[in-house]
């Protein structure tokens, strides 16, 4: 009789992550203003071409952190949202903080929009934005942004 109950609980364990996993899939990632593209999906998203860099980063209090950051690099996102001609982009975090980015930064070659570090999801906190973009370590940790929602095309 456990043999049983403990089958039919791993079953439906296994069912409702199932379940949990789906709904993921389908949830908006990342929402665009001035792109040919309203939104992409989580699944979309990482349907892209990803790229893993290492960057090495000081914030604000001192503290330096190494990992290796996976995602999307901007000119991969911007054409799969129809992108031409961006002079800037601006990223808008689920806390409200904004930030500008030029071409540039967005352009460096291990620049990354990212949702892993180290192979784990970068954030996992409900109602936080997903995505952070991390800057090439020739730019400095305040080209770093966290939880980002929305991207603004300029």
């Amino acid at each position: 009789m456990k043999k049983i109950t403990i089958v039919c609980l791993a079953v439906l364990i296994g069912l409702s992550s199932a379940g949990l996993c789906q709904a993921a899939e389908g949830e908006i990632l990342l929402t665009f203003e001035g792109a040919a593209v309203d939104a992409l999906t989580l699944e979309e998203f990482l349907s892209l071409p990803q790229m893993t860099v290492k960057l090495t980063r000081t914030n604000s209090r001192g503290k330096t952190t190494t990992g290796h950051y996976t995602g999307v690099h901007w000119k991969v996102l911007a054409e799969a949202i129809g992108v031409q001609g961006a002079r800037s982009v601006q990223a808008i975090a689920s806390d409200g903080f904004e930030q500008v980015y030029p071409l540039e930064v967005l352009e460096a070659e291990d620049s990354v929009f990212a949702l892993y570090k180290d192979g784990q999801p970068i954030t996992e906190e409900e109602g936080n934005g997903k995505v952070w973009f991390c800057a090439s370590e020739a730019y400095t940790a305040n080209f770093w942004t966290k939880f980002i929602v929305k991207i603004v095309i300029r």
